[in-house]
């Protein structure tokens, strides 16, 4: 019921299968993306997404897809919306990028979210009632709000679970983000900062006690042939939300508007679903074979939230030095984030039934 409320709440006073009058000619838009085709949320949410556009919008509105990061890599987003080189990205890459939205980034204070769903529905709302917010998205238009996986411990085969905080101390572990970094040492544990392509090797050869991953890929990348303890404690996580450049947004007529604003919520809620069933799916085969799988008591949850703290009181001084009352935004973040909690997707008619693992 909750999510209903929010979606009829958000969503213009457009039906669904609003389709606009016949095109007498299309006009294509460039769509940007780092992610591979073959990317799970490319081919099940981004890709049909856009066909919708084009069959609501009758034919007027086309899109040219360039996969891979071809015309803009994750550093180049940004700036490539607001240069022109590129009229949407679905993923913009706001964590490359955190000096141009640091009140934006009180989504990414640790542990303060279960789902992906309720974290990204949280963005879209912290977004439409943050004023500071809004104005770091100055150039772009959010079509859909969306965060990635969440980055959980996967310890290896070879070292103790870690169930409580006190398991975590003195642990090496690696960490291919500057927040699971800094999350390693603030809880106890040592960090070793490894590129991503380094993390497995790193593994294998038990250079590193376990790693900050997001646990929905962790399977396709093969992290899981050296870790067998995974504790989901809901740790940091990146902001990738799918945005148009502003001028194109302004170029476009009321009716075009109207469809992509009709589509927001499905988008955000259908980009948290599939990245909630990708992760149940690793716990699920991970469960099968064996692993251990750790979920934290919310007594012991609040420990970790608690050593955390630190990440907090450096994200309040950058608001205050900006002037910004960070308080009220996280407090609001909060309320928001009760509001969601416990909620579940309700599925679009454009999202297709072969998406679920």
């Amino acid at each position: 019921m909750k999510l209903r409320n929010w979606l009829a709440g958000v969503t213009v006073a457009v039906t669904a299968s609003l389709v606009i009058a016949p095109a007498t000619s299309a006009r294509e838009l460039r769509v940007g993306s780092y992610d591979p085709e073959a990317h799970y949320l490319v081919q099940h949410a981004y890709i049909p997404y856009f066909e919708e556009i084009t069959r609501r919008t009758n034919g007027e509105l086309t899109f040219k897809w360039f996969h891979g990061g071809t015309l803009v890599k994750a550093p180049q987003t940004v700036e490539g919306l607001k240069s022109g080189l590129v009229d949407v990205v679905v993923t913009t890459a706001l964590f490359t990028q955190e000096s141009l939205f640091p009140a934006t980034h009180v989504m990414t204070l640790p542990f303060q979210f279960d789902s992906t769903v309720e974290a990204n529905h949280v963005f879209q709302k912290m977004f439409y009632n943050n004023p500071e917010v809004q104005a770091e998205f100055e150039g772009l238009v959010p079509l859909g709000f969306h965060v990635s996986d969440f980055f959980n411990l996967h310890i290896h085969k070879d070292v103790d679970p870690v169930r409580t905080l006190d398991d975590l101390q003195n642990l090496e572990i690696g960490a291919f983000s500057k927040s699971g970094v800094q999350y390693s040492e603030l809880l106890g544990a040592t960090p070793r900062n490894i590129v991503l392509e380094d993390l497995y090797v790193s593994l294998q050869r038990k250079a590193i006690d376990g790693i900050w991953f997001p646990t929905a890929p962790i399977i396709k990348w093969k992290m899981t042939d050296h870790t067998s303890n995974h504790s989901l404690v809901g740790g940091p996580f990146v902001m990738i939300p799918m945005t148009m450049a502003k001028p194109v947004w302004d170029s476009l007529t009321d009716e075009q508007r109207a469809v992509f604003k009709s589509m927001e919520a499905d988008l955000t809620n259908f980009t948290g679903a599939l990245v909630d069933n990708r992760r149940e799916s690793s716990v699920r085969k991970m469960t099968e074979r064996g692993d251990t799988i750790i979920r934290l008591s919310p007594e012991e949850k609040a420990r970790w939230v608690e050593k955390a703290k630190p990440a907090y009181d450096t994200w309040h001084a950058l608001m205050e030095e900006k002037g910004i009352d960070g308080a009220a935004i996280l407090g609001n973040v909060q309320a928001y984030t009760a509001e969601f909690k416990g909620m579940d997707y309700t599925a679009g008619d454009w999202w297709g039934d072969n998406w679920q693992e």
